[in-house]
């Protein structure tokens, strides 16, 4: 039976979804495919490069998230998301997909046609960075004639990329519309407003999913709280750790038999 993995975006909030596959894979659970969009792709990339939880976490924590960015210098926005890149050539210095040990899929926006484009062979680091590129925060990627920008706005639960190769879908969503918000100022409301619209479309998608994984109490994080790396990272793992004692693999395990 094939395993698949959807990752969601939600910024440092993504970082939970490293500690609750550390907890599955301490269940022995093996992905067969990835699907991942915005900070979920970061993650699957390096996922299905066979790269550990905790390695994924080491480089995010001696990656400055800031440094790795360079202002964009246009009307468009404020950052230019390329320079990242050379972050990631180092753990990726192959830079395809077909390097990768398991299949993976890159969910990104075409701010022009206002369509999904999925990508799955071929240059894997831009891909990676179009996803990533949040409107107006970061300049659009230019992938051949098509400006690229997040691919959560659209779809930030990317499981139909991967739902004809999987026969069962464990999905990570780490947006949580918690009622404890904190509306202390206008970058908090903005982002609490953005997170609504995208987590009611990724709702939509929970149906197709045989196992959907959300820690409660994640939005006291902000999408950019990368100094706290290693919190979200724990707060992912006792939340799986704890339902997984309660039984949620019961049914794979079933299925398994």
């Amino acid at each position: 039976m094939k395993i698949g993995l959807v990752l969601s975006g939600g910024g440092a909030r993504g970082i939970s979804h490293l500690g609750v596959i550390q907890a599955l894979q301490e269940e022995d659970i093996k992905f067969d495919i990835v699907s991942g969009v915005s900070a979920g792709a970061i993650v699957g990339a390096f996922i299905a490069a066979n790269y550990t939880p905790k390695e994924t976490l080491e480089f995010i924590e001696k990656t400055s998230m800031f440094d790795a960015f360079q202002l964009a210098l246009n009307r468009r926005s404020f950052l230019r998301i390329e320079k990242a890149a050379r972050e990631l050539e180092k753990y990726f210095p192959e830079d395809t997909f077909e390097s990768l040990d398991l299949p993976f899929r890159v969910t990104t926006t075409d701010i022009r046609k206002g369509k999904i484009k999925v990508f799955k062979k071929g240059q894997l680091i831009k891909p990676l960075l179009a996803s990533c590129s949040i409107p107006v925060v970061f300049d659009p990627v230019k992938i051949n004639s098509r400006y690229l920008v997040d691919g959560g706005i659209l779809d930030n639960l990317p499981v139909s990329p991967i739902k004809k190769q999987a026969d069962f879908i464990i999905a990570l969503h780490c947006n949580p519309i918690d009622p404890k918000f904190n509306l202390s100022n206008w970058r908090n409301l903005m982002e609490r407003t953005m997170m609504m619209t995208v987590t009611q479309l990724a709702y939509g998608q929970k149906k197709k999913c045989d196992l959907f994984l959300e820690p409660p109490g994640l939005s006291q994080f902000s999408a950019f709280s990368f100094n706290k790396a290693r919190e979200i990272y724990e707060f992912g793992y006792e939340y799986a750790k704890t339902e997984i004692e309660n039984g949620i693999l019961d049914a794979l395990t079933q299925r398994q038999r």
